[in-house]
């Protein structure tokens, strides 16, 4: 505490004054912030005298916030406090660019949980301890500063600190608003992760804590929206009713066998690696993929995300939202939709006669899509606790062969048309730089990275995407002898988090991915670029099926100057506004999710010796049994037997559960009492 007491003083005596010691304190802690973000002291310095006015702008941000120490009498531990905070928020946006290309945002704060259940595939278990030891630490020092650093002995002037403060706020409110206006800031940002390096830390991370949901549009009024929603109601004109020189109209026709099965296959971090200039691949990982491109209609998709954000592209693509009319870094998941239900093309099929389906072979809770999922319409979703999984990648990932298994299942088990959102896992991060014990021998061998150790991580991502595109031949193979008519769109969601900027590929842009549109039945290839909004009403158009609302807002009015006025405009209404789209009623609601296909069920508990074996049926790996409400110990022995170490009375209640690895029951048996 003494050295902690001497640099104060010191620092007190080069700024008597407490209100320069703020400014100052504010320039270095941004000067801190900036170097963890950008790695560097000469980036930090090239920043400085390339944008004098923004660092000057966040130096500002940062002491406004230092002014309240101002009011308090502990003003040492309240200056360490805060700029603990700040140094503690550059540092975690410093660890998360390490494993992608998103900063960190005040979102990120609502996915801890999710990020917790992850943590070991990110981290070492003695880079997690250490982790612990160090938040421990810094807990015990701000205990201790609280304890026995002095109080400020002077009389505080409130009067004098407020009109202080009063006109710092006022200074950066002006400066704010001149900066926008210039242009040297932002409101929203297209590039989040340019935007970060442009306007700083500070600016974009406050302005991802302040900026949510979807601004309400100027112009926005029930007149406004009554008269687009006439426009959008209007009987489809679309390229595929194009006859004798003119656009015929084109009705939604009855939905009947000739309907077709819709399957979405969202693949984690795909992309094709040859892309990346000046890169050595022993052969093609994906040669499956690229002669599905040749012969089916394809085309780039533009996602909203790098390196992360699996949830973002897949609300764009289930909703037809557009992602950028939300505040920066947002994840809708975490925020509106846990609030109210969403046009979807779940809900717009399910009009149709459709079963609406989601499957993803990682864990149910992650980004909390056991409850998103029913605002979205889905009636059933299989995640990873209701698959049985056989083989994981070396990272602890479930591989993407199980998933073919899980759509026949759901295509079998219904007389319905099945609308299935797949969601695929294999790819994701992170990708080891050292040889580690599963990946020594690879088929696929990579040079041109920067480092031996990015090459082996590269490496390694490629033999796992050419695994995938084994997948997606087995899948399309299945699906190719399936007697109804099916479509599978397939898309990566993002690409992998190696850091790549539009420089390194060779079509120079690094939030690009490719779809391919296959089906088992003969379908005019069309090939188009398309943003991931516009994915489902391009298929839906194809298909020349015309539900939803948004459905027809892209295909009539895609190529109209006033497109994306017109698509902010339903957004807010929909979400945020009146419902005047709808009358004023949401017509959506949530549905009943049903985890799994087929249901677990206990069909018998018997004892033998020291163990008590229950039998049933659909029972995985993540089954746990619980009597009178209390979880005991449990062993998979098969899908249709567990067996249990515990006492058995009569009358005790017995339950099954499905238990995530974050401990959360997805569901559960109906008790079986035992006799």
């Amino acid at each position: 505490m003494e050295i902690i007491r001497k640099l104060y003083q010191k620092i007190e005596k080069i700024c008597e004054n407490p209100y320069i010691f703020v400014i100052i304190l504010g320039i270095l802690l941004n000067i801190g912030v900036e170097m963890l973000s950008r790695k560097s002291l000469m980036a930090v310095l090239f920043y400085m005298v390339n944008s004098p006015f923004v660092f000057l702008y966040n130096s500002l941000l940062i002491s406004l916030t230092l002014t309240l120490a101002l009011l308090i009498k502990r003003r040492i531990f309240s200056f360490s406090f805060l700029s603990a905070i700040w140094l503690g928020l550059g540092f975690v946006n410093s660890i998360l660019l390490v494993f992608r290309t998103t900063p960190f945002t005040a979102v990120d704060i609502l996915l801890v949980k999710s990020a917790y259940a992850i943590m070991n595939t990110y981290l070492s278990p003695m880079q997690i301890v250490l982790l612990v030891l160090l938040c421990v630490f810094l807990f015990i020092v701000i205990g201790i500063l609280w304890w026995k650093a002095p109080k400020h002995k002077e009389k505080i002037s409130y009067k004098k600190v407020s009109i202080f403060i009063g006109s710092l706020f006022l200074i950066v409110w002006v400066y704010s608003m001149i900066g926008i206006k210039v242009g040297f800031l932002a409101e929203n940002f297209g590039n989040i992760g340019q935007a970060f390096l442009d306007y700083g830390f500070p600016y974009c991370f406050g302005n991802s804590l302040l900026n949510t949901g979807i601004d309400k549009p100027k112009d926005y009024s029930p007149e406004v929206v009554d008269e687009l929603i006439a426009e959008v109601k209007k009987p489809i004109k679309h390229e595929n009713a194009y006859q004798n020189g003119e656009f015929q109209e084109v009705f939604q026709p009855e939905v009947g066998k000739d309907t077709p099965n819709i399957i979405y296959l969202q693949l984690e971090s795909f992309f094709d690696p040859f892309y990346v200039k000046g890169i050595e691949i022993s052969e093609d990982p994906i040669p499956n993929f690229r002669k599905l491109k040749e012969e089916f209609t394809s085309g780039f998709l533009n996602v909203p995300s790098v390196g992360a954000g699996t949830a973002n592209t897949e609300f764009e693509v289930i909703t037809g939202m557009n992602l950028d009319f939300f505040g920066p870094g947002e994840y809708p998941y975490k925020t509106i939709l846990k609030e109210t239900t969403c046009e979807s093309i779940s809900y717009n099929m399910k009009e149709l006669g459709y079963k609406a389906h989601a499957i993803h072979n990682n864990d149910g809770t992650f980004y909390e899509r056991n409850k998103v999922f029913s605002q979205l319409g889905f009636d059933t979703f299989t995640s990873l606790e209701y698959m049985q999984v056989k083989d994981f990648t070396p990272m602890g990932w479930a591989k993407d062969f199980v998933l073919t298994e899980e759509i026949e299942k759901i295509l079998k088990s219904t007389q319905e048309k099945d609308v299935i959102y797949t969601i695929s896992v294999q790819g994701h991060g992170s990708y080891p730089q050292e040889e580690i014990k599963g990946i020594e021998e690879r088929k696929i061998e990579v040079k041109g990275m920067k480092t031996e150790e990015e090459d082996r991580a590269f490496g390694y991502y490629v033999n796992q995407i050419y695994e995938m595109d084994l997948f997606i031949k087995e899948l399309t193979d299945r699906l190719m002898k399936f007697p109804e008519k099916t479509v599978l769109i397939l898309y990566g969601d993002h690409l992998p988090g190696f850091g790549f900027e539009g420089e390194d590929l060779r079509n120079g842009d690094i939030y690009q991915t490719e779809y391919v549109i296959w089906s088992n039945f003969e379908l005019e290839k069309q090939d188009k670029d398309l943003e991931a909004y516009q994915l489902s009403a391009y298929v839906m158009s194809l298909l020349e099926l015309y539900n939803g609302i948004l459905t027809k807002y892209h295909q009539a009015f895609e190529k109209e100057d006033s497109y994306l006025e017109g698509l902010k405009l339903l957004q807010y209404d929909m979400l945020y506004g009146d419902l005047e789209v709808y009358e004023g009623v949401n017509p959506y609601q949530k549905t009943d999710l049903t985890m799994g296909i087929f249901p677990i069920t206990i069909k018998l508990v018997k004892e033998e010796g020291d163990k008590i074996f229950i039998e049933g049926e659909n029972f995985t790996e993540f089954s746990r049994v619980s009597v009178n409400g209390k979880y005991v110990e449990t062993k998979y022995r098969s899908s249709d037997i567990l067996y249990i170490f515990t006492d058995l009375k009569e009358g005790d209640e017995i339950v099954v559960h499905q238990v995530g690895k974050d401990n959360i029951s997805l569901g559960e048996t109906k008790p079986f009492i035992y006799s």
